[in-house]
């Protein structure tokens, strides 16, 4: 009875070794248990064989010791395989880039055209930001589509780290090349806010810039330039109320004029007679008082 139990040990034995060798060239990942530190690396036990991940294919974060993987199981690609010995060269590295490799493969499958996504700033350039989809997949607002009001500097309106709400624009290149935009995301006030936006209304604003031009706004999110002619910046202060009307509105180009309106103050006492003449003048030059 022990010797056929031997028997089947050894057997079983010499298939599992086996399938860890075919590993070698079908790529399949197998799963080991972490031992100890040894030098030049992490002695680990496969399925009852010794195996050894050098340091160099661990692939642990930069600055984490390799010993606090001990007792740990890890997913390995098998490197080389020692027939004498019976003894594997693994690597945890390997295995971790297949991982997040099929990863990005399945989040890039799952991309809609027009959906939204939340991504993080990763880092900024002067034709827009680069942001992380997730999974190590990048994508690029270009700078026409950080905000629906011109943009001089992605860093005036986006920060490295920042979490936010894009939606897909293009996938080319089977998902190598892929744009989002910010303003698809946002709500768009000249949507929102189309009744005031007819030449002639009346609105109160706020001034939010004074250079190059007075810029006030009229609705969140929505503001106009008024012209030096029709009213100097300096005689206004950031913050300041006041009302404006509309001038001109421009669909296309998502800009708005306006104007200071007319108000009492505005007509002087040159504008009309006294209203003594006035009476006389209407009366006729032989109308005398009794």
């Amino acid at each position: 009875m022990n010797e056929e139990t031997n028997d089947e040990r050894r057997a079983r034995a010499q298939a599992t070794w086996q399938r860890l060798v075919s590993a070698r060239t079908s790529g399949e990942t197998i799963q080991a248990t972490v031992k100890a530190p040894v030098k030049g690396g992490l002695l680990v036990d496969i399925e009852g064989y010794r195996g050894f991940l050098p340091a160099s294919q661990v692939g642990v974060a930069k600055g984490t010791p390799i010993e606090s993987l001990a007792g740990t199981t890890l997913p390995l690609k098998v490197l080389d395989v020692d027939e004498e010995r019976k003894r594997l060269v693994v690597s945890h590295r390997r295995a971790l880039q297949e991982e997040r490799r099929a990863e990005r493969e399945e989040l890039v499958r799952s991309l809609k055209l027009g959906e939204e996504r939340e991504v993080t700033v990763l880092r900024l350039a002067d034709f827009g930001a680069f942001v992380d989809l997730g999974a190590g997949v990048d994508a690029l607002i270009p700078v026409s589509e950080l905000a629906f009001e011109r943009v001089d500097k992605p860093s005036d309106v986006v920060h490295v780290g920042e979490r936010l709400k894009v939606r897909v624009l293009r996938l080319e290149n089977g998902g190598k090349k892929i744009a989002v935009s910010r303003k698809g995301a946002l709500s768009d006030p000249w949507r929102e806010h189309a009744d005031i936006l007819k030449q002639g209304k009346v609105v109160e604003g706020r001034v939010v810039a004074k250079e190059p031009r007075l810029e006030v706004e009229i609705a969140p999110g929505l503001t106009g330039t008024i012209s030096d002619r029709d009213a100097n910046p300096q005689d206004y202060e950031i913050g300041e109320m006041l009302d404006v009307s509309i001038r001109s509105v421009d669909h296309r180009g998502r800009r708005v004029r306006l104007t200071t309106p007319p108000s009492a103050a505005s007509f002087t006492s040159t504008s009309f007679a006294p209203l003594g003449e006035e009476l006389t003048s209407q009366q006729g030059p032989n109308v005398h008082s009794t």
